[in-house]
């Protein structure tokens, strides 16, 4: 990496790197559980710049020197990117040797190698994991899908501008970028799926449109262009109501809705190209000023390193972890993740950007990392290399138990969803003397869609000698299927009947299991998710499974709905606990708490009293 040109081809302007902050602020509001529900939109802003900041780069530089120095430009790119992105493994290595739980250490370590490669987002893909869950299960390498889009980018784009530029100019760009965009536009509505929007949310296809729209702008707009004051000021006009209409999309629009798919990414894309068109006009422009404010520009300054460290710092200091909620624990988290990236800020990334790599050459350094990082990472993740802090801590209990008379063992094994498996932790947290919980939901399945792998509900009793099994499905309003072209979700009665069928088949195969079976009924969801149409679906829902409870009469109904949501109003948050369901589906552990206790109780206290004949007699 060393020896190549870092001269700067186009002006540098703070108001770019006040609307970089801006994006980055977005998209840590919405990782704060939710605070700010659009805020993942931040990504497209930060898709717009780039496209826009790589093309004016490329462009210029064709313009200046008549060719494209393709060299130089990677090693560019690997010297801003690589360094941080490497210096965040270790911190995933310890994640993954002392906080991770043994079943997830093989997802990290595939997620971890994935980012490597810049390949996150089709790894997620192919692993059917859905990103709206991320608060449920949350991963500490889940954002990188969107550094992998980018730097997919950074490897085609610069060979295609190299060709178009020697034959056609900034126009052929301009009209390969247009045309690809439309390619792009065609493949979210192809493969676009309401039961599955992270295929066409997390696909380079399918969201390079955002890329490609600032590529465009970048051949016609390039950074200090000069407007006469008269289009100034109707671009101000334009600016104010571009933010305006992503300040609204920000605060109200949910990654699941279908209008996101269908026009609203590319609404928000167009308000950036305005955004970015006032940004350039530098001090002429008022929206100019407002983006060059100094907060916004500092934290666009160090926006790469911020965005990087956010979400691990976020999963690794969970309201699980710590005695903290709310407000406190997310003072915290950022406190924690601007110092890291400040620190890698002023000591990694600027010095390497600037110097190249010290003492070694790059030829052999940049190998060396990558494969440490590699290493550190395979045997962080191999749990026959050690056990995690969990295990420990069992290991201690249990060897203080064998000095203990014995306790009775009373095993709860959790069926569902991901939201199952959030109330099972809440279940396993209550440390009830004697109660084991096994969590089997699977994150993002369908009981209609048979994605639950509740085939083999019966057969995971009985390998676990489960004592009491509870199915919980609260997630399921977000289900359904398409039927030419009309959408089946709750409330439909093909879909209803679909659900009753399905959930009364593995109520009944469970009677087999000689397992006290239990299932729940679910909660209106809160937040953005508290809509008309949501809570009807839950109601329907809850009535399917009254239905297939019916055709099995050993089942017990436990109504966590009433217990939540007496007369229709939810409670929200619990004194010294916080948010019961931080992103209005999924439980936090200490939310669960009341839940979690009163499902046990209701657990033990409707459980049949074993035969009299069982019963042994006193010596």
């Amino acid at each position: 990496m060393n020896g190549a040109s870092l001269t700067p081809r186009i002006p540098h302007l703070h108001a770019l790197d006040g609307l970089r902050g801006l994006a980055l602020l977005g998209v840590l509001l919405f990782h704060a559980d939710g605070a700010l529900p659009g805020g993942y939109l931040g990504v497209d802003l930060f898709f717009v710049l780039s496209g826009y900041l790589i093309t004016s780069l490329l462009v210029r530089e064709f313009s200046d020197t008549g060719r494209i120095d393709l060299y130089g430009f990677w090693v560019r790119r690997c010297r801003r990117l690589f360094p941080a992105l490497l210096s965040l493994m270790p911190m995933i290595a310890i994640y993954g040797r002392f906080f991770a739980r043994e079943q997830d250490l093989p997802a990290l370590r595939n997620e971890a190698l994935s980012s490597l490669a810049y390949v996150a987002n089709w790894h997620a893909i192919f692993s059917q994991r859905s990103y709206w869950q991320l608060f449920a299960s949350p991963s500490p390498l889940e954002h990188t899908w969107s550094l992998a889009i980018e730097e997919q980018f950074y490897v085609v784009w610069p060979l295609l501008a190299a060709f178009l530029l020697k034959r056609g100019g900034a126009r052929a760009m301009l009209v390969l970028s247009l045309l690809l965009s439309l390619l792009s536009v065609g493949a979210m509505l192809l493969l676009f799926s309401p039961a599955d929007t992270s295929r066409v949310y997390l696909g380079t296809d399918t969201r390079m449109v955002a890329v490609l729209l600032g590529s465009a702008l970048g051949t016609l707009l390039p950074p200090g262009t000069s407007l006469p004051p008269a289009r100034v000021k109707r671009l101000d006009v334009a600016g104010m109501v571009a933010a305006c209409g992503l300040a609204v999309a920000w605060w109200r629009m949910r990654g699941t809705d279908a209008f996101l798919y269908r026009g609203g990414l590319w609404l928000t894309e167009l308000a950036a190209l305005v955004l970015i068109a006032c940004a350039v006009m530098d001090r002429q422009s008022l929206v100019a000023r407002a983006l060059s404010l100094p907060p916004l520009v500092l934290l666009g300054t160090i926006s790469y390193g911020v965005y990087l460290w956010h979400w691990p710092v976020n999963v690794l200091l969970s309201a699980e972890r710590l005695p903290l909620h709310g407000l406190p624990l997310q003072a915290l988290r950022f406190a924690v993740t601007f110092a890291i990236a400040g620190i890698s800020y002023r000591f990694l990334e600027v010095p390497i950007r600037r110097h190249g790599v010290p003492f070694i050459r790059a030829h052999y350094a940049l190998p060396a990392a990558v494969v440490v990082a590699v290493l550190l990472i395979v045997h962080s993740t191999d749990a026959r290399a050690g056990v995690t802090t969990d295990a420990r801590v069992r290991g201690r209990l249990l060897a203080s138990l064998a000095l203990a008379p014995p306790l009775p063992r009373y095993r709860v094994v959790v069926f569902g969803d991901s939201t199952a498996n959030s109330i099972g932790w809440g279940l396993r947290a209550l440390r009830e003397p004697g109660v084991l919980v096994e969590l089997l939901g699977k994150d993002g399945c369908s009981m209609v869609g048979g994605s639950c792998g509740s085939e083999r509900w019966a057969e995971q009793a009985r390998e676990l000698h489960a004592d009491a099994t509870l199915v919980y499905l609260a997630g399921a309003f977000l289900n359904g299927f398409s039927v030419d072209g009309s959408w089946h979700a709750g409330c439909h009665a093909d879909w209803d009947l679909q659900l009753e069928q399905a959930v009364g088949k593995r109520l009944r195969e469970l009677t087999s299991t000689q397992t006290h079976i239990f299932i729940a009924t679910a909660p209106y969801p809160l937040g953005h998710w508290d809509t008309p149409e949501y809570r009807a679906r839950i109601d329907c829902i809850n009535s399917t499974l009254r239905k297939a409870v019916a055709t099995a009469p050993s089942v017990r109904l436990l109504d966590v709905q009433a217990q939540l949501c007496p007369q229709g109003t939810c409670t929200k948050t619990l004194p010294g606990a916080g948010p019961i369901r931080p992103d209005g589906v999924h439980f936090s552990i200490q939310g669960a708490a009341t839940t979690a206790a009163w499902i046990l109780e209701e657990m033990q206290r409707q459980k049949p009293e074993p035969p009299a004949s069982t019963i042994a007699e006193p010596k």
